[in-house]
């Protein structure tokens, strides 16, 4: 529906935040096991490396061909409105779902016991509903200024 929606508006979508989520769930529901085994303190901190060295990696190297957009690689002439490709972007997954787990662990601590106010809250309660509906709303702001 997205990508559809952005086809309307005369834009490509090419390996969109969505499809990276979708990947790396499935990588870290096959994975994870393994990955699991990793200290969660390396295994974050290793994540945060990684996302900086994979995004300056990627940001250096045209790929010679054009399917190899999903791993960062992109070729010449390579456009997407909406890209957020494997590397580096599943070592930053890596680091929330490692960092999610931690608090899941540690949930008796004061902090993570606090209430937060409901603005806080909602948005992540309703973080797809907000994605599916921003491009729209922010397309028909922009038409009414300068349509």
């Amino acid at each position: 529906a997205v990508e559809i929606g952005a086809a309307v508006a005369g834009q490509i979508i090419r390996w969109g935040v969505l499809m990276l989520l979708g990947t790396s769930m499935a990588v870290w529901h096959f994975g994870g096991k393994y990955l699991g085994r990793i200290q969660p303190a390396v295994l974050g901190s290793g994540a945060f490396v990684l996302f900086f060295a994979a995004r300056a990696w990627t940001a250096r190297v045209t790929a010679p061909v054009s399917w190899l957009y999903p791993l960062g690689f992109t070729a010449p002439g390579f456009y997407s409105a909406d890209y957020f490709p494997l590397f580096p972007w599943f070592f930053l997954f890596l680091m929330g779902t490692v960092l999610g787990g931690w608090c899941l662990e540690h949930r008796e601590r004061r902090l993570l016991k606090l209430a937060l106010p409901k603005v806080l809250t909602w948005p992540g309660r309703h973080s797809l509903l907000i994605y599916v509906l921003h491009q729209p709303v922010l397309y028909g702001i922009s038409f009414l200024i300068w349509g």
